[in-house]
């Protein structure tokens, strides 16, 4: 995998009304027949919300339709802790 884009700023719509931002990252393999994007900033229960945007406004343009997608986010870090990722289930 090789990063094609790092830290890409995002704003989104939540369930509730509410502007939010996120940024993300998208790694792909040397084929470009399988993708990981990474969700950074973004509430795990608003993943899919911020998902379906990128869809509209962003990916298109990096990978291709037959491509397959891996989504994680990544919960904000504790005191202490290390960061833990969620494996999204693709519905978008």
């Amino acid at each position: 995998m090789h990063l094609l884009r790092r830290n890409h700023q995002f704003e989104f719509r939540s369930l509730s009304g509410e502007d939010l931002f996120g940024a993300a990252d998208l790694y792909s393999d040397a084929g470009a027949n399988r993708a990981v994007l990474v969700l950074r900033g973004v509430p795990a229960s608003e993943a899919s919300r911020a998902l379906a945007t990128l869809n509209h406004s962003w990916l298109p343009y990096l990978l291709r339709a037959d491509t397959t997608l891996l989504v994680l986010t990544l919960r904000p870090r504790a005191d202490g802790e290390k960061a833990r990722a969620v494996v999204l289930p693709l519905s978008a």
